[in-house]
């Protein structure tokens, strides 16, 4: 029997019987799969798989950049009822080995150009070994390893409260948690995806934002889900980016700010045609408000905003009219999605005042992996507490203003790093911007400013002092200043403060 009420395979199975032709997945001048070919490689590939040993609910591991084989690969194991677990292609052959160990892998499927990150012994401990395949020019080793295999879908019985996949995401020890999304998740997170910004099926999106981050992830699956076209590159080249939005007449984007910083630094950026572009939606952190006047008039007004987490899938929007008159709010609670505040003690909030955001609806996770005092903290009578501080204006708009977990306290009193990096950000001369605490004698933490000045800006931590008193009360203001040449942050733009800072005197 094959009960597949709610998967990212089913929408898979939709599209391909509505556009068998049409173009699903595209790597300019390297491979490209139709939606028929993709679902039948699919299928071939899911029974390859299950003649290697892979069941309902095994885990199965996927090491890969950005590539039409990653995807085929996704619903492979999803055809199968089992569990994908997407590994970031940038860590060590130790963080990988640690990885497949803790999270029960049972098999990997792995790009051959990334062979070096698994150590023999980590591969020998897998129960069924590895299935290699090769990217490089023209080849498709993945799905020829399996074109002997039934292009017929294999017979699972899934259902939608199941769990899917495991998708990582940063942890306060340095190891990654393990979300846990049933197939109910994954499927209304498609529908929230293209919800609103006016997306169907003659809609085409060009993919840069890692496969490994949920948010990459869920953009193809909810493009595929409706049957548009995907075009993938391996990484993102902002050049090659911006070259293809013309030739191809790419109409959805989505870019982290450093994606968006690098696209916008461009030599003669005028001379790329981005007229086609219907959707360019924030991945990651927000943009600092001068790169997104800067990205209306240069690349595209058609800019969406979302607010979402891992565990919650997207919970805001905020549309191209309300990205300058509505600056520094995530916009209002999508389909399907209730929002509350609330304070330290679980009471509910009213409109106005400055709480932590919890968030109730089918996409919030089922929990976390190995985890459950983590879980039993944040899922709570049904909902979500996101960790995320939050206020709702007058026109139910949600902003953001910090993290409970990243809050500086500073003589007792809590401070919202994201309050003081917004008044620095709209300094003049400054580029970027991080704030956290850093231990203090006296006070328990002290404020820390890393600030990206603008070169020739003449900017000095005495002006960045004497600026913030006019707006922030004098404990919010930073103690230590410390200038640097850019601020590391991961592919969605996000700061991690080191655990250990140390004071630094400015």
């Amino acid at each position: 029997m094959n009960r597949d009420f709610s998967s990212i395979g089913r929408g898979l199975r939709i599209s391909a019987s509505r556009f068998p032709d049409r173009p699903a997945l595209v790597e300019v001048d390297r491979l490209s799969l139709t939606y028929q070919e993709l679902d039948r490689g699919a299928n071939r590939l899911a029974h390859e798989l299950a003649a290697r040993g892979v069941g309902k609910g095994d885990h199965v591991a996927v090491l890969s950049e950005n590539s039409v084989e990653h995807m085929a690969a996704l619903y492979a194991v999803n055809r199968l009822g089992a569990v994908s677990v997407v590994l970031d292609p940038k860590w060590t052959a130790f963080e990988v080995s640690r990885a497949l160990d803790f999270f029960d892998c049972r098999l990997l499927i792995l790009d051959a150009a990334l062979g070096d990150r698994v150590t023999p012994e980590a591969a020998g401990g897998l129960e069924l070994g590895r299935l290699d395949y090769e990217t490089r020019a023209g080849r498709c080793d993945l799905l020829d390893q399996a074109a002997g295999r039934p292009a017929t879908e294999p017979e699972a019985d899934i259902d939608d409260r199941e769990l899917s996949t495991i998708v990582l995401t940063s942890g306060t020890t340095g190891f990654p948690k393990g979300v846990m999304r049933s197939h109910r998740n994954i499927e209304v997170g498609c529908i929230n995806g293209v919800l609103g910004k006016a997306q169907d099926a003659h809609n085409s999106e060009l993919a840069v934002v890692p496969l490994y981050y949920g948010s990459g992830r869920g953009s193809v699956t909810g493009q595929i889900y409706i049957g548009a076209t995907v075009y993938v590159l391996p990484r993102f080249d902002p050049e090659r980016a911006a070259s293809m939005i013309g030739t191809e007449k790419i109409k959805a984007i989505a870019l982290a700010p450093t994606m968006c910083a690098r696209l916008l630094k461009l030599p003669n950026l005028e001379r790329y045609d981005f007229s086609s572009l219907t959707a360019l939606r924030k991945a990651g952190s927000p943009f600092p408000r001068a790169m997104a006047e800067e990205t209306i008039a240069r690349i595209t007004p058609h800019i969406y905003q979302t607010y979402a987490t891992t565990e919650t899938g997207c919970v805001t929007l905020l549309k191209p009219e309300e990205q300058l008159s509505k600056f520094g709010s995530s916009g209002q609670p999508v389909w399907g999605v209730e929002v509350g505040l609330v304070d330290e003690d679980g009471r509910a909030l009213p409109q106005g005042e400055e709480g932590e955001i919890r968030v109730r609806s089918p996409n919030v996770c089922m929990g976390y992996y190995k985890n459950p005092e983590l879980e039993a903290e944040v899922i709570r009578d049904g909902w979500f507490h996101t960790g995320d501080l939050g206020r709702f204006d007058a026109d139910g708009y949600l902003s953001i203003v910090g993290r409970t977990k990243d809050l500086i306290k500073t003589g007792s009193i809590n401070v919202a790093p994201k309050e003081i990096e917004n008044t620095l950000l709209a300094m003049e001369g400054i580029e970027d911007a991080v704030v956290f605490g850093v231990p203090d004698p006296e006070w328990g933490e002290a404020v820390k400013a890393v600030v990206v000045a603008k070169p020739g800006a003449g900017i000095t931590a005495d002006a960045i002092a004497r600026r913030c008193k006019k707006t922030l009360a004098g404990y919010k203001v930073p103690k230590h200043v410390e200038f640097a040449d850019h601020i590391e942050r991961n592919a969605l733009g996000k700061f991690v403060p080191p655990a250990d800072a140390p004071k630094t005197e400015s």
